[in-house]
């Protein structure tokens, strides 16, 4: 045996603890307001990698809300997409320092989340950030894309109903519940594996809410403007295996849907008791009136309905007429106008017990007494983190030939990825319900309409092409042809190439490029294989051809993202930066 294997060596024992750091200024918190976090120097050691946020979040309504509608988060980004802008200063005792800022945070982390995920990571997310995903109880049947927001059963965290003893949606009973949220930081210092010496420059975490019209959505399966075949269909008013239409100046309490999109028993119906409803043709051309509002009383299976083969049955609480279009059968879907009917409508939320849960390593005092005198002897320790900083530009959608100057500053930069979002002013319903916002494109035979919810992604909006200029030259040396990506109806190679070469720098694995039309994003790789660009002293510009047969349609934000090394010098009387 050799002697070498029982020789000593220098390894420090280490114990691990996790503790919860509580928020400065206050316990619970709305849309918009301001959240602090101190990590003392006291904690002298920390795995940055392992901490997370965690929190309490509820949806609130207004009181006395008119009309009751399912509301959640975004499906995918989840609890970041509550974080508008976060910054991470050193502690006071060591001069709050900024060591990172991110702006407009949950852009950036929308294209991680839809570009670096599979099934695995969405159901991961879905039981820890506040994510939900497509289920097979909810699944569409009329040749829709799948939706991550459709889930109206129990398993959706967000809301609750109740039923009766046999399984019916009776009386107006919708709550929305707390959900524990676990959400992991996204920027350079907490997704690093290194361990962090917190006993030399403490941390505290600012964060700014978003507003909640921007990160609450409604179920995609009761939107006119969202997939509406995915919607429940309309079989008839009276029920029976020789269906009728609902025609202009008849009367009724009550009508039937069909089976198609899962609509098979009470829970799997998208409305809820209180919901107001409407009908529109399958084109979304048309849409019924009636002479009073349509509110859902009851959600009931009917097991003699349609010659026995059964039906649900959707029963009013009024007896109203049709005084418009005549609504056909199996054919006219329903939708939900509990949203664009109620002028009040102004849901919010409350983030509650707010933690930032961190595990502390103890590194022994031996270990700590070394560190300090090495650092007595002017010693120093160098960070390097991988993180991002947002240069913010405007784009007017007039501007059809575009150049848009970026004022890097960046020492060791590796890659850009710009997210052109929706820079629209829009009221609360008209995002909430997808009126008027970007259209991200669906065909007839699939969705129909699929309008954008949110305005943290990218969009097309009918780009030609683009071309980065930097120390002199054209990069790349052709422009990258973007006209078939952004007919929304197929696809560019290239942009998929220049796109995967960036992410990957960027440290965000490219497993997933099926949102390259829903979440539009331009990117250029600065460096490769681990290699770093120096910004500094150089001219760099953005070139936006729109060129094609229809014109832009929104004014954009360009959030664009320069993901670089970032050195942090801690030494015994300051620390500072290199961007």
């Amino acid at each position: 045996m050799s002697v070498s294997f029982w020789k000593a060596e220098s390894k420090i024992p280490i114990e691990q603890t996790s503790k919860a750091v509580s928020v400065l200024n206050g316990l619970n918190f709305k849309e918009g307001q301001e959240l602090r976090i101190k990590v003392p120097p006291s904690t002298k050691f920390i795995k940055p990698d392992e901490c997370y946020l965690q929190a309490d979040f509820l949806i609130e309504r207004e009181a006395n809300a008119s009309y009751d509608t399912c509301l959640q988060l975004d499906p995918i980004v989840a609890g970041n997409s509550l974080i508008k802008d976060i910054s991470i200063y050193t502690s006071a005792e060591r001069g709050s320092v900024l060591l990172e800022q991110i702006t407009n945070y949950n852009s950036m982390v929308s294209v991680m989340r839809d570009y670096d995920t599979n099934d695995s990571d969405k159901g991961k997310r879905a039981l820890t950030e506040g994510g939900t995903v497509w289920k097979p109880q909810t699944r569409g049947t009329l040749g829709t894309t799948r939706s991550d927001c459709a889930d109206c059963t129990s398993t959706n965290p967000y809301f609750k109903q109740t039923m009766n003893a046999s399984g019916n949606k009776v009386g107006r009973n919708l709550s929305f519940q707390t959900v524990k949220l676990n959400i992991p930081l996204e920027t350079g210092i907490f997704k690093s594996e290194k361990v962090w010496v917190n006993m030399l420059t403490g941390l505290e975490i600012v964060i700014t809410l978003e507003d909640a019209y921007k990160v609450l959505r409604p179920l995609d399966s009761v939107m006119r403007n969202r997939r509406l075949r995915l919607n429940p269909r309309f079989h008839s008013v009276n029920g029976s295996d020789a269906p009728d239409d609902w025609t202009n100046g008849s009367a009724s309490d009550r009508f039937y849907i069909e089976k198609t999109n899962s609509n098979v028993e009470p829970y799997q119906c998208p409305f809820v008791v209180g919901e107001r409803i409407n009908f529109v043709s399958p084109d979304n051309a048309s849409i019924s009136g009636f002479d009073a509002p349509a509110v859902i009383s009851q959600i009931n299976a009917s097991d003699t309905a349609n010659g026995g083969d059964g039906l649900l049955e959707i029963v009013l609480d009024a007896n109203i007429t049709n005084n418009t279009a005549t609504v056909v059968k199996n054919s006219w879907f329903v939708i939900s106008e509990s949203i664009s009917a109620d002028a009040d409508f102004n849901p919010t939320y409350t983030l509650k017990n707010v933690e930032l849960v961190v595990q502390e390593v103890d590194m022994g005092q031996s270990y700590v007494n070394a560190v300090l005198s090495n650092m007595k002897e002017k010693g120093m320790i160098v960070y390097d983190i991988h993180t991002a900083q947002n240069y913010k530009a405007s784009l007017n959608k007039d501007d059809l030939v575009a150049n848009v100057r970026l004022p890097l500053t960046n020492a060791r930069a590796k890659a850009i990825v710009c997210v052109p979002t929706d820079a629209s002013v829009y009221t609360t319903r008209a995002l909430m319900n997808g009126s008027g916002t970007y259209d991200i494109g669906a065909r007839v035979t699939d969705d129909v309409t699929l309008h954008a919810v949110d305005q943290m992604r990218g969009i097309s909006d009918h780009l030609t092409d683009y071309q980065f200029i930097y120390d002199g030259r054209l990069q790349p040396s052709r422009p990258v042809r973007c006209s078939k990506t952004s007919s929304k109806f197929s696809i560019n190679a290239q942009p998929l190439i220049e796109t995967t070469k960036a992410l990957v720098q960027s440290e965000i694995s490219a497993k997933n490029l099926s949102e390259y039309n829903r979440n539009h994003i331009i990117c250029r790789a600065l460096a490769l294989n681990k290699g770093v660009y120096d910004t500094r002293n150089k001219d760099f510009n953005l070139q936006l051809n729109y060129q094609e047969t229809s014109i832009p349609t929104k004014n954009k934000l360009l959030n664009n993202f320069v993901f670089h090394l970032r050195r942090i010098y801690i030494k015994n009387d300051n620390i500072s930066v290199e961007y």
